[in-house]
């Protein structure tokens, strides 16, 4: 390959992203990230899993995320989780799960810095849609990846029952809908 045919590439893919992310971007604000994410993490789940890394493959939840069942509705979830000082995340990992052979995908990536955007940490909140068409809300705590990025990657400080617990006292009726009863 010519010395410049490398370099020529990377600018066209470097100029190619910057004409995307803009229109990915309202068509995110129009539709809805959520949908965006959901439609990216499908596509992903048909790709095979060999070698490819974690931030193009659809992860199941870790079981321990598992925070309780709201009983509101996802799209309920998604417009009062900003009344309780959650944001929506658009770049986070696509998740999905296995229940009763079929792949449930995440339909909802929040997050609530109590430090705001440049705080150190956050607690990160992912919404599956439940069977009773409930939401289930799986949590956790972690660095900022704005702040600490290689710490947020090495899950550096990376706490699931804090997440658990920090979910509980912000998203309303969380802890009473709890599963195993316990907050």
């Amino acid at each position: 390959m010519p010395p410049g045919g490398r370099r020529t590439r990377l600018v066209r893919a470097l100029a190619a992203l910057s004409l995307a992310a803009p229109a990915v971007f309202l068509v995110g604000r129009a539709v809805g990230f959520w949908r965006v994410r959901l439609a990216v993490g499908k596509l992903l789940a048909l790709l095979p899993d060999d070698g490819a890394p974690d931030h193009v493959r659809v992860l199941p939840p870790p079981a321990d995320e598992y925070a309780g069942t709201l009983q509101t509705t996802p799209a309920e979830t998604r417009e009062q989780l900003p009344e309780q000082g959650f944001s929506e995340l658009i770049r986070a990992y696509f998740h999905a799960y296995d229940r009763d052979g079929e792949a449930v995908h995440e339909v909802g990536s929040f997050v609530h810095r109590p430090e705001g955007l440049t705080g150190d940490w956050q607690v990160h909140v992912r919404l599956f849609p439940a069977p009773d068409g409930a939401t289930e809300v799986w949590a956790h705590w972690e660095r900022n990846p704005y702040v600490a990025p290689l710490a947020h990657l090495r899950m550096e400080g990376y706490d699931p029952a804090r997440g658990q617990r920090m979910a509980a006292e912000l998203i309303d009726d969380l802890r009473c809908a709890r599963d195993d009863g316990a907050a």
